[in-house]
């Protein structure tokens, strides 16, 4: 259907490129990515995610991949290929443990949490983490049990009914990992429900003990969650004297659709759900979202989706229970939440990541009334950004955006524009946009330019100084 442009509403949006409100520091919002396989990250995926200069990535250590076999015998066969598929990528890594080696173990039951041998149990986290954070210098942070207040429903081997008895594995845990790498940092819970949080970290304050980071998940759509959540464990965590424990959501997303309890789930898990642009656009507006709170880290769950094998979870999960949650939300219906689908071909949500990490350092002022855009404008490196979100939680609009500029520093520039929406404007090849709109502009200390912005859409324009 052609499109009316003319009959479209219309919005300003105001940049003062002078107005320097505070650091842009896009880089602390990241991705995660774990607990469905133990297959290497592809070099597709490793490459076009080095684009992206990630500084921290969390990842999931299961086990399947199986490092302790045996009494005294350790098998690092199946993880150094993965590890060092995550190191190429140039971040640094942070580990959730969720290995629970049979011998330890020998019952499949994720309510049993305590290994039959705490001493052996120390010594196989020694040995993990003198691997992958002294031999190999990878793992910098490390995370205690993923989800551990509802077990295999989180794709963890390890049901902890209460915040008493998830301090005690935190402690048996990290005494280990501290003996072998001192400059680690440390931390949990990591819970599926945020409410545990400030139970944690009061024992942690009771009892002393040391925690450098405090960590929780959430799947949820609407943005404003995300705000209120981070804000009241931001507020807990001001109350701690001396340093204060770095803050993260180490596995978020939009809600699942339909909710993942509906029979119906499996109706909607189509590959073209995960090329719509509104994808994009939700994920561009909760960033933007946590950036004004006082989060330290987020990681988008998650980077590549995987294809679960049910004989890797043979041994640590029922059947039953391995068929229902692994089996189902991963290959009969896929979340398809991925940065990249399961053959690398990118999603329009790794290029919200690609954006925002191109934009620049410094914050600058920018004013839009309306509600349903977002916009963050940012100056570095001798160009101008504005990121621009078009989204409505309930039903978004398409519209016509102007863009005020003032205290540009007069010259010639090369205007350019580029977008995220349902057209797909990228090449696969090489994991890059395309612009829409590319010209060369003399401006004055002002300068206005109109876009067109679909709903759901991402768009990014940027105004980069020329030589004379």
């Amino acid at each position: 259907m052609k499109k009316n442009f003319i009959q479209m509403p219309r919005t300003e949006v105001h940049i003062d490129a002078q107005a320097v409100t505070g650091p842009f520091e896009a880089w602390r919002h990241s991705v995660g990515q774990g607990g469905v396989n133990s297959q290497p990250l592809p070099e597709k995926v490793v490459t076009a995610t080095n684009k992206l200069q990630p500084r921290l990535i969390r990842i999931f250590l299961q086990e399947y991949f199986n490092i302790y076999p045996d009494h005294d015998h350790f098998n690092w066969d199946k993880l150094d290929p993965y590890m060092e598929s995550f190191a190429r990528t140039g971040a640094n890594i942070l580990a959730t443990i969720n290995i629970k080696p049979p011998v330890l173990y020998p019952q499949i039951d994720h309510t049993i949490w305590r290994p039959n041998s705490l001493n052996e149990w120390q010594k196989i986290i020694y040995q993990l983490v003198r691997r992958y954070s002294v031999e190999k210098p990878i793992v910098t942070y490390w995370e205690h049990v993923n989800e551990p207040d509802i077990g295999t429903w989180g794709g963890c081997p390890y049901c902890i009914p209460s915040v008493e008895e998830m301090h005690e594995f935190y402690v048996m845990t990290m005494h280990p990992v501290l003996e072998a790498f001192p400059q680690a940092k440390i931390g949990g819970p990591c819970p599926a429900d945020y409410r545990l949080v400030p139970g944690f970290i009061d024992l942690c304050l009771q009892n002393k003990t040391r925690l450098d980071f405090v960590s929780y998940h959430r799947y949820q759509s609407d943005p404003e969650a995300h705000r209120f959540i981070a804000n009241t464990l931001s507020q807990k965590l001001n109350l701690i004297p001396g340093n204060r424990p770095e803050l993260m959501i180490n596995e978020w997303n939009k809600d699942f659709e339909p909710p993942w309890s509906s029979t119906a789930y499996d109706a909607i898990s189509i590959e073209e759900i995960a090329m719509q642009s509104r994808r994009a656009a939700h994920t561009a507006k909760i960033i933007l979202t946590m950036m004004e709170t006082d989060l330290d880290w987020s990681f988008y769950f998650l980077l590549w989706d995987n294809c679960m094998h049910p004989q890797e979870f043979a041994h640590f999960f029922t059947p039953e229970d391995a068929r229902a949650i692994m089996y189902k939300h991963w290959n009969e219906a896929p979340h398809r939440f991925g940065l990249f689908s399961e053959q690398g071909q990118p999603r329009p949500q790794y290029f919200v990541y690609q954006m925002l990490s191109r934009m620049g350092e410094e914050r600058i002022s920018c004013i839009c009334q309306i509600p349903d855009l977002t916009p963050v404008a940012v100056r570095g490196g001798g160009k101008v950004s504005v990121l621009l979100v078009n989204f409505d939680l309930h039903s978004s609009r398409n519209m016509i955006i102007k863009l005020y500029f003032d205290h540009l520093s007069p010259g010639l520039k090369r205007l350019t524009s580029y977008r995220i929406d349902d057209a797909c404007h990228w090449s696969p090849e090489i994991m890059e946009l395309l612009p829409l709109e590319t010209r060369m502009v003399d401006t004055l200390p002002e300068f206005e330019y109109q876009f067109f912005s679909p709903a759901d859409s991402v768009l990014w324009v940027t105004l980069e100084d020329m030589p004379c």
